[in-house]
């Protein structure tokens, strides 16, 4: 992952500015709980936001990934990573519990050199599939878009904190 340094990160709280930051500790692939330390590789760059489970999250999420990648001289992934990040977003918005307060969704890109990472942590129980909907379903098809889309998928549980993180990676811009 390359060696260690303080790197610029770019984090969002609900309702509250973009600020960048310098922040050292230690990096774990995937979004983290606000208050936790990060590190990225010299080489790498991240971004995230805390959530509100509610659907203009979708949108917030698209906001940032436009507006990062652009900064990171990655727009040609803009298109793709609004796709994905509308999709895991909408997915951790109908896992959480109704009437969830505080911390219920994270939402991160982080770029490296093979590609770019797209990351949804949700407190919601369960964890994602693949659904089988019917020809004239209006809903259904997210993880089919983001398997066609990405260049890989997938999910872990976060036990510690409950809920999951499922994430996607695009290939790095040419």
């Amino acid at each position: 992952m390359g060696r260690q340094a303080n790197a610029g990160i770019t984090q969002t709280r609900p309702g509250g500015a973009t600020r960048e930051q310098a922040a050292p500790g230690f990096f774990a692939p995937g979004p983290r709980p606000p208050g936790s330390l990060h590190v990225v590789a010299a080489d790498s760059r991240y971004a995230s936001a805390e959530l509100d489970p509610r659907p203009a999250a979708a949108a917030r999420a698209r906001r940032l990934t436009c507006q990062t990648l652009t900064r990171w001289d990655m727009a040609s992934l803009t298109e793709d990573a609004e796709i994905i990040a509308t999709e895991i977003v909408t997915n951790a918005i109908n896992a959480v519990p109704p009437g969830t307060t505080g911390l219920a969704i994270v939402y991160a890109i982080h770029a490296t050199p093979p590609g770019l990472r797209i990351y949804t942590w949700d407190i919601g129980p369960g964890h994602p599939a693949p659904a089988d909907p019917a020809p004239d379903a209006v809903s259904g098809r997210g993880l089919a878009i983001v398997n066609a889309l990405a260049e890989r998928w997938g999910w872990w549980p976060t036990p510690a904190s409950g809920g999951n993180v499922t994430w996607a990676q695009l290939p790095a811009p040419a």
